[in-house]
């Protein structure tokens, strides 16, 4: 509360600095002039210079509303499209909505209009934000500025751009420069977003080269102003909280010496004490409530009748503050919480005699679990088929006296798990080779399932894996570790482990390849489906790797030296004769390199595991 009102009192300083100084400087949101190349004042329809989507557009009293909000769904798309370098002015006001209420505007749209980069106004949010659309997925920046839009007012957007350079500014007021990540050529769109909106007028002009920008930060990090406008009433309300804040930290350290002075006999805490802060948490929390219209008649007199307590020594009770309280925040079940003396000095042994039990070498179940997981994911099969149940109605497993001296082993090492590890990577049946093409006729007609590990089981890289081998041999990998969850997109650099992972949230890449269940974690399911080939063909994550792969390595190798290097960093191994032949006569034929890296990480030989 301390650092927030310094904070609020520096940037209140600030702000007023900036409004003198603007006075004398011209606003670096005024529109530069050069040639108009899309000028429009919604007057009528325009069909020669827009392409209309959706029926809730409305050509009247001289503007174009949208009737009905929507997510995106209706939008105006020129024809043409707009100059690299431009000067765009866009007046509207949003007249109403559901929640966020955007109006705003893309620009470099693709055909596709899955592509473009996008300013927006939000009623919802009291905002100004910049954000792009990559492969249909919107990817917010932190070039946003705090803004009290209002919904039936009008506002003029203003955008400059020049190569990758973005100047935005409202009204006039100058708000923030960033450096957008890419461009393409593409159309201007109107933007509402769960919003009904008017628009007014519209004008994309060339950016002359003598118009002044103002530069982003380092690393394209954008200059952002001031959150909302900061006025006295705001600093007062942040004093307010900070009061009621050490009010209620003080009235926190005397219930704790209270109940030291009571039950340990120690320090000189008292009850009295305790009960007078009570009455002060109570003032000070009512004071914030004077600073709101809606409260300030009540709490005026709440604060009357306080200050009378205070003075007559009136004290309100309070309630000590007891170990089993705690525990209520993540437990509602109160029966299974001590009683109101707090929890026992001593334990009662019921949990220790519980993990003894599940642990004990006579009760192996759990090490069995352990054990067929483990094994699972070395070897591509369980032992026991049915993963999820050990019960009764599970067939019995042909390798059972493997399991149990796995499991055994597992006990008597003290439940190590790398001890484990090391065992069954170790062994032989681990290191066999997965090719059955010098195998004995008789044994591929007694086992062709494999069921006696006579051979490693071929198996496809997981969902995940498969994402960070590309990632990590195109050199982009980041292999910090932990952190907070990061939002699946293709631009994510993160290993896939740190992805967010819900039913709701999920990356389309990773879910094409069989990605983890999101209620279970027993056994993954494997999936042989078109859309896999696809995906390793057109998606970005594929297809940007695949360039970033041909990067690493030198542009002066020699097609065959270029080829054997790809093999053996992709593939693991060189290439055949007759591979080798194929790749030259490929490389020969076409000269990007990045294809051929293309075509190589959509062998079976880079997705599965032999």
């Amino acid at each position: 509360a301390e650092a927030h009102l310094e904070k609020l009192k520096l940037e209140k300083s600030a702000q007023d600095k900036k409004q003198v100084k603007s006075k004398k400087d011209p606003s670096p949101g005024k529109p530069a002039v050069g040639g108009s190349v899309l000028v429009d004042d919604f007057s009528k329809s325009r069909p020669e210079l827009w392409e209309l989507v959706g029926s809730d557009w409305r050509y009247q009293g001289g503007l174009l509303s949208l009737a009905r909000p929507s997510l995106d769904k209706s939008y105006l798309r020129s024809k043409a499209k707009h100059p690299r370098d431009f000067e765009l002015n866009l007046k509207f006001q949003t007249t109403g909505g559901q929640r966020w209420k955007s109006t705003g505007i893309r620009f470099d749209v693709d055909e596709s209009g899955n592509n473009s980069h996008f300013v927006y106004t939000s009623v919802g949010g009291s905002k100004v934000h910049l954000a792009h659309t990559i492969e249909g997925k919107d990817v917010y920046t932190k070039a946003v500025a705090g803004r009290p839009i209002k919904l039936n007012q009008e506002y003029t957007l203003n955008l400059k751009v020049r190569d990758t350079l973005i100047n935005v500014a409202l009204d006039g007021e100058f708000l923030f420069a960033y450096n957008l990540p890419r461009r393409q050529p593409g159309a201007v769109q109107l933007l509402a977003y769960d919003a009904i909106a008017d628009f007014y007028s519209i004008e994309v002009r060339q950016l002359p080269a003598e118009a002044p920008l103002k530069k982003a930060s380092e690393k394209a990090k954008p200059i952002v102003t001031a959150a909302p406008v900061i006025t006295a009433s705001v600093v007062a309300l942040a004093e307010a909280k900070l009061n009621l804040a050490r009010a209620e930290y003080a009235f926190a350290k005397a219930r704790i010496g209270a109940g030291k002075a009571t039950y340990r006999k120690r320090g000189k805490g008292s009850a009295e004490t305790a009960r007078r802060m009570l009455i002060g948490v109570s003032l000070a929390r009512a004071r914030v409530d004077l600073l709101d219209s809606k409260r300030a008649a009540k709490a005026a007199a709440t604060i009357k009748n306080l200050e009378a307590d205070l003075q007559a020594g009136r004290f309100p009770d309070y309630k000590p503050l007891n170990a089993s309280q705690v525990s209520l925040v993540k437990t509602s079940n109160k029966d299974a919480l001590p009683s109101g003396g707090g929890y026992p000095k001593t334990s009662s042994g019921r949990r220790t005699a519980l993990a003894n039990w599940l642990t004990h070498r006579n009760h192996p179940l759990a090490a069995r679990v352990a054990v067929n997981h483990i094994w699972l994911r070395h070897f591509g099969t369980p032992l026991v088929e049915t993963v999820s149940d050990f019960g009764l109605r599970a067939p019995r497993p042909l390798h059972q006296d493997l399991l149990d001296y796995l499991a055994l082993e597992f006990i008597e090492s003290g439940w190590d798990m790398k001890r484990l590890h090391r065992l069954m990577l170790s062994s032989k049946a681990w290191q066999r080779s997965s090719s059955n093409l010098a195998a004995d006729r008789k044994t591929l007609a007694a086992d062709p399932g494999n069921q006696y590990y006579w051979r490693m089981n071929s198996r496809r890289m997981e969902s995940q894996l498969l994402r960070d081998s590309l990632l990590h041999l195109a050199g982009t990998l980041d292999l910090t570790r932990g952190g907070p969850p990061v939002t699946p997109s293709p631009n994510a650099r993160r290993r896939s482990l740190y992805f967010f992972h819900s039913r709701d949230g999920r990356s389309k890449f990773l879910a094409t390849f069989d990605d983890a269940d999101v209620f279970a974690c027993y056994r993954r399911s494997e999936s042989i489906v078109p859309q896999q080939a696809l995906a390793m063909m057109n998606s970005q994550t594929a297809t940007a790797s695949a360039k970033q792969i041909a990067a690493t390595f030198k542009p002066g190798m020699s097609s065959e030296a270029f080829a054997r290097a790809a093999f053996l960093k992709i593939l693991g191994r060189q290439p055949a004769e007759a591979e080798l032949a194929e790749s030259l006569a490929f490389l020969e034929e076409q000269k990007k390199r990045d294809y051929f890296i293309h075509a190589l990480i959509n062998l079976n030989d880079f997705l599965v595991i032999r």
